[in-house]
């Protein structure tokens, strides 16, 4: 879960929503297979909160409220 709390700076907060994780629910199957492969049946208990599409997307959604309110409300 990412939490943006008031006093964060804005690079604090693109920072979390770029870096944050979520918790994964792996198979049993898929554990076994990243243990032969990485040697730790924990490796992808979490992930990652967005994926680079999904941090465009709100990249664009930030560009399009910046542009339609940049001359105030």
């Amino acid at each position: 879960m990412i939490q943006i709390n008031d006093n964060d700076l804005p690079i604090t907060a693109a920072d979390k929503i770029i870096t944050g994780v979520k918790p994964n629910n792996p198979t049993q199957l898929m554990q076994v297979l990243e243990k032969v492969v990485t040697g730790d049946e924990h490796a992808s208990d979490n992930v990652d909160m967005f994926d680079l599409v999904e941090i465009k997307e709100i990249a664009d959604y930030l560009i399009v409220y910046y542009e339609s309110h940049k001359n105030g409300d």
